[in-house]
């Protein structure tokens, strides 16, 4: 009778202490699905890991967008063999027991939901029913032992020295105001100008048919607002003083049918002048190296959308023109890219690849690194029309979007932000939520050094000023509707 009590105490505190069990909810994260014997289609892997998702979710289950939070991991596939697919998925906990594994399959592509619902019914099932049955502990740390027995310290054959072992710090951010400013409109870009004298800054920012100049302090001031013509689609907004005058320009990329017809814009006496117009560059201010900003552009031909090198903006007598390339590796464009060096000099670029995953690359090329999370993501796109693209995708336009921008700090340390929300694949995309992270080069892998408390909205853009240390960044907080435009926050965050 007491062996009875001891182990029906143990598998009570194993539930208790796992902090998700089958009265509640188990965090369950779906990787990609692996695509063999079929040819790998556009956003076929996050398509079916989509439908997947979807349907997991239960009273007992709960699916969530990052490998760290789940305690469950379902690693899939589809497999094809002449009309025939099956579809495999395994369950594990996070020590790699497997817990659950089911596979359905079907005679041809309308075959392809209703198995998929199948394979999610099974996965549900089995994994309830083994977790009733075994009082399975997903948590790798907890060990089956009597209830009270103390815990034994880990034994290791390798020693362990204090300084290898770093411990989660409490936020390291904290607002540099604790009121963020609510701005009409859902926007796009923001760019932050000169600071006041009063301590405020200029801040502009662009919505999808105008840019707005503020001076922000303690309230926002509207200062002045500029309106594109019908037909331009601004995508980017950036800032830089290249005359050297005080007054940074204001560099507007917009897109008029299928090319870039970029504008410049400065301010004088409280009011928006225009310097150039019509010019055929995409733009971005970098700091490459953590070294001073400069401007940098690139081109768009007929049937690729970011053509040629990325290279300096320079003034020419005859207006602007294009200066000394930046050496690329492969997935990089203007949007997506920046270069930092190590102690010793050597000189490394960092790409958010168009999946989502953070990549290093050595000065000669060879990939170094790719993160295992996703990171980066954007609702802002340039639509074009491909013909060509009709049999493969059903629409006669394809869809690029432009990718969240990444700073290099004075210490080069890499800052990248972060979106996530369900549903995000192919051209549909809704992001809820967002983080902003810092990285530092170890040698080998990127080592985070720290980010930003999770916020409940999608970040459409951001600054970081590194005199100040301070984030600016834009978020929108209603999303556009048919009967409204929905809303925008600028929220300053001091970096400790």
């Amino acid at each position: 009778m007491e062996k009875t009590f001891l182990f029906l105490a143990t598998v009570l505190s194993l539930f208790l202490a796992c902090g998700q069990s089958i009265a509640g909810t188990i965090p369950v994260y779906v990787n990609e699905f692996r695509i063999n014997g079929a040819p790998e289609q556009a956003d076929l892997k996050s398509t079916l890991q989509m439908l997947l998702v979807s349907r997991l979710n239960n009273d007992s289950l709960a699916t969530v967008e990052s490998k760290s939070g789940g305690d469950l991991i379902v690693e899939c596939s589809y497999t094809k063999a002449g009309r025939l697919f099956s579809l495999d998925a395994v369950a594990r906990d996070r020590a790699g027991k497997v817990v659950a594994r089911a596979f359905e399959q079907g005679g041809g592509e309308d075959d392809l939901i209703p198995a998929m619902t199948k394979l999610a019914q099974r996965l549900n099932a089995e994994i309830t029913r083994r977790l009733s049955a075994d009082a399975v502990s997903l948590k790798p740390d907890l060990a089956t032992v009597p209830a009270t027995a103390p815990l034994a310290a880990p034994q290791s054959a390798v020693p362990v020295h204090a300084s290898d072992i770093v411990r989660p710090e409490p936020a390291v951010t904290r607002p540099a105001n604790p009121n963020a400013t609510r701005l009409p409109e859902a926007l796009v870009g923001v760019a932050r100008g000169r600071t006041l004298d009063n301590g405020g800054r200029e801040i502009y920012a662009l919505g999808e048919h105008a840019l707005f100049l503020y001076h922000q302090s303690s309230e926002p001031k509207l200062i002045a607002t500029i309106t594109f013509a019908d037909g331009a689609k601004p995508v980017g907004v950036d800032t830089g003083d290249m005359d050297g005058d005080g007054t940074p320009e204001v560099y507007i990329t917009l897109v008029k049918g299928d090319s870039l017809a970029s504008e410049i814009w400065t301010e004088k006496e409280g009011r928006l002048q225009k310097v150039a117009g019509n010019l055929p560059y995409y733009f971005r201010a970098l700091a490459l190296d953590g070294k001073t900003k400069k401007m940098y552009v690139q081109q768009m031909s007929t049937d690729t959308d970011f053509y040629g090198d990325v290279r300096e903006l320079i003034k020419t007598v005859n207006g602007y023109g294009m200066g000394s390339a930046v050496k690329l590796p492969r997935f990089a464009n203007i949007y997506n890219f920046n270069r930092f060096r190590d102690a010793a000099g050597k000189e490394y670029t960092v790409v958010v690849h168009e999946d989502g995953y953070l990549l290093v690359y050595a000065e000669s090329g060879e990939e170094l690194w790719r993160s295992s999370d996703k990171f980066g993501g954007c609702e802002v796109y340039v639509k074009r029309q491909d013909m060509g693209n009709t049999r493969a995708t059903g629409s006669d336009y394809r869809w690029t979007f432009l990718e969240q921008r990444i700073f290099v700090t004075p210490e080069n340390d890499i800052i990248v932000p972060k979106n996530q929300g369900f549903f995000v694949f192919g051209n549909n995309r809704s992001y809820k939520k967002n983080s902003v992270f810092a990285f530092a080069w170890t040698g080998a892998t990127l080592d985070e050094k720290w980010h930003t408390k999770e916020s409940q909205n999608y970040l459409a853009d951001y600054d970081y000023d590194s005199a100040a240390k301070e984030l600016i960044l834009l978020e929108v907080v209603k999303k556009k509707g048919l009967l409204n435009e929905g809303a925008s926050a600028i929220v300053v965050k001091k970096v400790e």
